[in-house]
C-alpha cells in the first residue's frame, strides 16, 4: 500500500470544455488562427518574477489524488510548496487517505524536492530534473517560440476581443516525443549507475508512447491589455492513460498484481486535468521558502517512490 501510495505522490509530483469554432493546421502560417497564438507567446508579458496557483486533479475507481502547488517563478528559477492529497479505495468499502506536504527548490543545475511521506522529512536531489525545469520555465526566446509552433497540431480561437483572447491549443504528440527524447539523451540519468540508467531509459520509452498516441490540450486564455496569462487549463487525460498501459503491457515488466491493478484503472479508467492561476499576492511568497528546520532535519533519500535512504 506504502508503495502505491508514493508511487502516486511521484506521478503527480513530476510530474501538471471545448467549443470549437476555427481550427487551423500548423503548416498554415498565414491562418488567423496561427497569427494570433504567435502574436499571443511574442507578446506574452508576463513578469520575471511571478507566482501562480495550480490544482492537478486525478480520478480513477481505485485511486484519487490532488495536487496543490503556489509557486513562483524568478527569472529561471523555481520553487514551490504544496501537499498531494491520496484516497484509495479498499473492496471492503474502506478508504484510506494521505496528504504528503512537500516542497522543491530549484536554480540551475540543482533542484531539491522535500517531501513527508510519514513522519519524516526526506529530501530528494535531481540535477537532471532542474535542467528540464529550467528550460520549461525560462522566457521563451524567438527560436523557442518558433519550436513551440512547430510542436503545435492545431489551435482553436474560442474568444477574440479587445480585452481577452482565450485560445484552444492542441500540441503535436509526434513532436514534443521527439523533444523529450532529445531532452533525456541530453541529460543522464542522476547519479549515474548501469540501473539507473535502464530504469531511465525504459521510463522515458513510456513516455514516449504516451506522448506519441495519447491526446492532450490546453486552453490559455490571454488578458490583451498587458498580454499576460490569465489562466491556463490542461488536459492530460490522453497521456496518463497511455502512460499506465504502456507500463502495464511491457513484456520486460513482472508488476506485483497490486501494482498491475492500479495501472489497469489508470489505463481505460482514469482522467487527469490541471489549472493555473496566475494572483497578484506578494504575501504568498513566504508560504513557498522551505522552513529551515525542515531544510535541517529532511533525510536524504535514492527517489521519489521507496523510503530507502542513501
Amino acid at each position: 500500500m506504502k508503495k502505491i501510495f508514493n508511487l502516486c505522490a511521484a506521478l503527480l509530483v513530476l510530474c501538471a470544455m471545448i467549443f470549437p469554432t476555427k481550427s487551423f493546421a500548423a503548416s498554415d502560417p498565414n491562418s488567423a488562427e496561427f497569427m494570433a497564438f504567435r502574436e499571443a507567446l511574442t507578446k506574452d508579458s508576463d513578469a520575471r518574477d511571478r507566482i501562480f496557483r495550480q490544482d492537478i486533479f486525478f480520478a480513477s475507481p481505485l485511486v484519487q489524488s490532488e495536487l496543490d502547488i503556489l509557486g513562483m517563478i524568478d527569472g529561471n528559477a523555481f520553487k514551490c510548496s504544496g501537499d498531494v492529497s491520496l484516497w484509495i479505495y479498499n473492496d471492503d468499502g474502506t478508504v484510506k487517505e494521505r496528504v504528503i506536504p512537500f516542497y522543491v527548490e530549484q536554480n540551475q543545475k540543482e533542484m531539491n524536492i522535500y517531501f513527508k511521506p510519514e513522519k519524516q522529512w526526506q529530501k530528494f536531489t535531481a540535477p537532471s530534473l532542474s535542467a528540464a525545469v529550467t528550460d520549461f520555465v525560462a522566457t521563451p526566446t524567438e527560436s523557442e517560440i518558433e519550436q513551440i509552433i512547430r510542436e503545435t497540431k492545431d489551435v482553436t480561437i474560442m474568444q477574440d476581443n479587445e480585452y481577452r483572447r482565450i485560445l484552444l491549443v492542441r500540441p503535436d504528440g509526434n513532436a514534443i516525443a521527439d523533444s523529450f527524447k532529445k531532452l533525456s539523451d541530453e541529460n543522464p540519468a542522476d547519479n549515474g549507475t548501469a540501473e539507473e540508467a535502464a530504469l531511465k531509459e525504459t521510463i522515458v520509452g513510456y513516455f514516449e508512447n504516451a506522448f506519441r498516441n495519447g491526446d492532450m490540450w490546453y486552453m490559455w486564455t490571454i488578458d490583451k491589455r498587458d498580454w499576460h496569462t490569465v489562466t491556463m487549463q490542461f488536459s492530460f487525460t490522453g497521456i496518463i492513460q497511455e502512460l499506465a498501459r504502456a507500463a502495464l503491457n511491457d513484456p520486460n515488466q513482472n508488476w506485483p498484481d497490486e501494482v498491475s491493478m492500479l495501472f489497469e484503472t489508470i489505463g481505460y479508467y482514469s482522467e487527469i486535468r490541471a489549472y493555473t492561476t496566475y494572483p497578484a499576492d506578494p504575501a504568498a511568497k513566504k508560504q513557498i521558502e522551505v522552513p529551515k528546520d525542515v531544510m535541517k532535519k529532511a533525510k536524504p533519500v535514492k527517489d521519489l517512490v521507496s523510503n530507502e535512504a542513501k
